[in-house]
């Protein structure tokens, strides 16, 4: 059989080095077709993954790489199907896993070593485009995937998915502001329509980001000291609030979790539009707070018609459509092309599109600054690494030549922003 890959003892090599080369990469399917250098640097991002006997690898988890079998045998089972995949086979020079087969799963039948490549620098580096809007109609499913994915996607195409409505007071301030004569007074009479909205409102005025000489009481004056347009942005970020909930009890804990992540990134997201030239720091709260807005809709799905999901079948569901979904939602509640382009592309680290920062640049790297300081999986960049951190001037050192990290040091901002979207005063 024709051997493809290093053999057992370059590749221990390469371990015991961390180190891998653009020649490990020559013979692999599709990334022999980079050029030399952009195989040496997919590789340096590379790693090399040990698993041990009976382990059990699915597709979902595996998405974030491009996984190649280095040493040993694996079991791939693709919709009640097996095949035995051998190390140094034609078969292990091609991924282990494709990206329209996120149900398929593989079980080492012996000790195995992986190599994981991050798919989204082979995806910039290639200038494959990542899965687009118009890209619905052409999505195809496995006879597993069935059941679930091609009836949700269905209900997209049908017009048939229940989608969050804008809240209430949301939606008057909207349309509210549409009036070329608003006033303060009239944005008052609405904004009281929401008693949480109310508070959030006057805790932000008085905040550290806001506050002047004296307290705000009342909401009319909070509207005063914000501005017109600031108010608008933090009372539709404040009433999302009631977009975040589920009656389900099995869905419940995963929208809080959204919930919380989105939180989080919205207020990093606020933090650096203060740091950067020609941002409205209350355009990226809203943008950050609704850039995984597609998930919403797809928990509410799966709680109303699924009663029993296996759950890479739910992750399944979520890595193939919470970013047409997002962007369904987004233009349904008329929040402007630039909130689409966050809900599309936040989460492509490698984005370089123009040469003028936007506010997808500003949620891309508050996502990723929250994932390096977290719990995560899959390869990421460090936020000051990506084209966008320095497209917006974030990267600069002091006289000293100290660098400075302007997120870390606006600890007290991203607390009283947190606190404000959240309700309390105290954050955790």
């Amino acid at each position: 059989m024709q051997k493809c890959l290093p053999t057992l003892t370059e590749r221990m090599d390469d371990r015991m080095t961390h180190t891998l080369s653009a020649s490990t990469l020559d013979d692999l399917i599709p990334v022999h077709r980079l050029h030399r250098d952009q195989r040496a640097r997919l590789a340096a991002s590379g790693q090399i993954a040990v698993v041990p006997t009976g382990k059990k690898l699915t597709a979902t988890q595996e998405y974030p790489w491009i996984g190649y079998l280095l040493a040993g045998r694996l079991c791939l089972v693709t919709d009640s199907e097996k095949e035995i995949i051998e190390a140094g086979s034609l078969r292990a020079c091609q991924p282990l896993f494709v990206t329209d087969r996120l149900l398929d799963h593989a079980v080492a039948l012996s000790e195995v070593e992986l190599l994981r490549l991050d798919r989204q620098l082979y995806e910039s580096l290639s200038g494959d485009p990542p899965v687009a809007e118009d890209l619905l109609d052409a999505l195809e499913f496995s006879t597993t995937e069935t059941a679930l994915l091609g009836r949700f996607c269905q209900a997209c195409k049908s017009g048939e998915l229940a989608l969050p409505s804008l809240p209430k007071v949301a939606r008057a301030i909207q349309e509210a502001m549409q009036d070329p004569h608003i006033n303060s007074a009239r944005l008052a009479r609405i904004v009281q329509m929401d008693p949480a909205v109310t508070g959030g409102l006057i805790r932000l005025a008085n905040s550290v980001v806001y506050r002047g000489s004296k307290p705000t009481a009342d909401v009319r004056s909070a509207i005063i000291r914000l501005g017109l347009e600031v108010t608008r942005a933090t009372v539709v970020s404040l009433a999302m609030q009631q977009v975040f909930k589920t009656r389900s009890p099995l869905m419940k804990h995963r929208m809080k979790a959204v919930w919380n992540r989105s939180v989080h990134i919205s207020a990093l997201s606020f933090v650096i539009a203060r740091h950067c030239q020609g941002f409205h720091p209350e355009e990226a709260l809203l943008a950050g707070l609704v850039h995984d807005v597609g998930v919403i809709p797809i928990l509410d799905y799966v709680s109303r018609y699924q009663r029993e999901i296996d759950d890479d079948e739910l992750e399944a569901v979520i890595l193939r459509l919470r970013i047409l979904v997002g962007e369904l939602v987004i233009r349904y509640w008329g929040l402007g092309p630039e909130v689409v382009q966050v809900v599309r592309e936040s989460g492509n680290w490698y984005r370089d599109t123009s040469d003028q920062p936007d506010y997808c640049d500003i949620v891309l790297v508050a996502r990723l600054y929250r994932l390096n300081q977290s719990e995560s999986r899959g390869p990421l960049p460090r936020h000051e690494e990506t084209p966008a951190y320095f497209k917006l001037g974030l990267g600069f050192s002091t006289t000293s030549g100290q660098d400075v990290d302007v997120i870390g040091e606006a600890s007290e901002e991203l607390s009283a922003v947190i606190g404000m979207l959240k309700g309390n005063a105290d954050v955790r």
